[in-house]
């Protein structure tokens, strides 16, 4: 059976002269703005910006000529809790770049206490700047290796692209395919070409070859 009476218990917040939870009988048949106005006596002046919210966090319009009732969860419910809540003020915009600028001013003053630290001596009598450059060193020193090794891995494979490329340029010009197949070249021109680039290939892998000894050497003499 539907309630003849809805109480609304309307939760609000310190500053309105109310209690914290105010309990404002109505008519079952009253509307929205019914509800609005018998709030609107007992509310202080100045209180149009204040937001009416269900439980559910859904606005509701202080002017809307629904019924009351529609915004009970079951229609036998004679209970209907709301809230009062007032907007908060938007600021101007631009926390990024203020974090940003905190950021900044963070590095910089951690810059500084560094450099002003840095002519401190250690308990071993070595100046701190010293001991970190010395860390830095030996950070580096420990990934040169692996450094070099994978530059002379791309190196290498560069090299291998070059070969590969020439040996089918080579197969194209000796069956003919290459220039649209118009035709085979002179066989003696063909074989004076491979030679030269027979003895530039070799060339190149025999100065691979001292590179990576003359590397190999330093490497252990170091």
């Amino acid at each position: 059976m539907a309630p003849t009476t809805i109480k609304v218990l309307l939760t609000s917040f310190p500053g309105l002269s109310l209690p914290p939870t105010l309990s404002l009988p109505l008519s079952a048949d009253s509307t929205i703005s019914d509800f609005t106005q018998a709030l609107s006596t007992r509310l202080p002046p100045n209180s149009h910006r204040l937001i009416l919210t269900t439980t559910s966090n859904k606005q509701i319009s202080p002017t809307s000529t629904a019924p009351l009732a529609s915004l009970l969860s079951s229609p036998n419910d004679a209970f209907l809790p709301l809230r009062l809540s007032a907007p908060l003020c938007g600021g101007k915009g631009g926390f990024g770049s203020q974090l940003r600028a905190a950021g900044g001013r963070m590095s910089s003053r951690k810059k500084r206490g560094e450099a002003d630290t840095g002519s401190n001596r250690n308990l071993d009598g070595r100046r701190l700047r010293t001991v970190t450059e010395a860390k830095a060193l030996a950070e580096y020193l420990a990934l040169k290796p692996e450094m070099e090794k994978k530059e002379k891995e791309e190196r290498r494979k560069r090299w291998e692209m070059v070969v590969q490329a020439a040996e089918e340029r080579e197969e194209e010009v000796r069956s003919g395919r290459a220039g649209g197949g118009k035709g085979r070249l002179d066989g003696k021109w063909v074989e004076a070409k491979e030679e030269v680039e027979s003895k530039t290939r070799e060339a190149v892998v025999a100065a691979m070859r001292a590179a990576a000894a003359m590397n190999g050497d330093a490497m252990r003499t170091g």
